[in-house]
């Protein structure tokens, strides 16, 4: 699998726009895991919050 930094230098070297969306799908999955990790430790927050109870 290619990482960001070949990918980079690929679309440097050719110009190709494939090359730059290539670069940029592996930039945006790597954001993207980053993003998700940020997200389970906000839903983290609420795991002891009560709720209502009805009777």
């Amino acid at each position: 699998m290619i990482n960001e930094t070949d990918a980079w230098n690929s679309f440097l070297q050719s110009g190709s726009v494939l090359d730059y969306l290539q670069y940029k799908a592996i930039q945006n999955a790597k954001e993207g895991r980053e993003h998700a990790e940020d997200q389970d430790e906000i839903l983290d927050q609420w795991t002891d919050h009560q709720t209502t109870e009805y009777r």
